[in-house]
């Protein structure tokens, strides 16, 4: 289903998505930068780091982001910016839910845009991260 430009408003929320990254997936997103800190993916080296275990690299979870925008977008548009704030480490195997918002609908440059604010939230029901997403609606949605 599309997303319509005309049919948002502020403060409508994006539909959840919920995660649990796997251990696998980390090793995998690490290979592709050939980068392999054992605390990522050796739970013993992660307790001798003081970590309650593996961790979700961060720049893994910034992907998870533009997933979770790209797939609400879909062919209505495509995103122009995600940054994100990291606040607290998310474990392999734990569930997390990426959550969000339109913050502002606006048009600049003749362009039509939105501000998304957005979460990764733990299962604690603590944000992990806060993010942020500007995506572009192509003129037909």
């Amino acid at each position: 289903m599309a997303v319509s430009f005309a049919g948002l408003q502020e403060g409508d929320e994006l539909p959840a998505l919920e995660l649990e990254p796997r251990l696998g997936q980390v090793i995998r997103y690490l290979a592709l930068g050939w980068v392999f800190p054992e605390f990522f993916f050796d739970p013993e080296a992660a307790k001798a780091q003081g970590m309650p275990g593996t961790l979700v690299p961060g720049p893994l979870k910034l992907g998870l982001l533009y997933r979770c925008v790209a797939e609400w977008l879909g062919p209505s548009g495509f995103v122009r910016e995600v940054r994100a704030a990291h606040r607290r480490p998310d474990l392999t195997g734990k569930p997390i839910t990426i959550a969000g918002r339109i913050a502002r609908l606006y048009q600049e440059d003749g362009s039509r845009r939105a501000d998304l604010e957005l979460a990764i939230i733990n299962a604690e029901g603590q944000p992990s991260v806060r993010g942020f997403a500007v995506v572009q609606f192509f003129e037909s949605a």
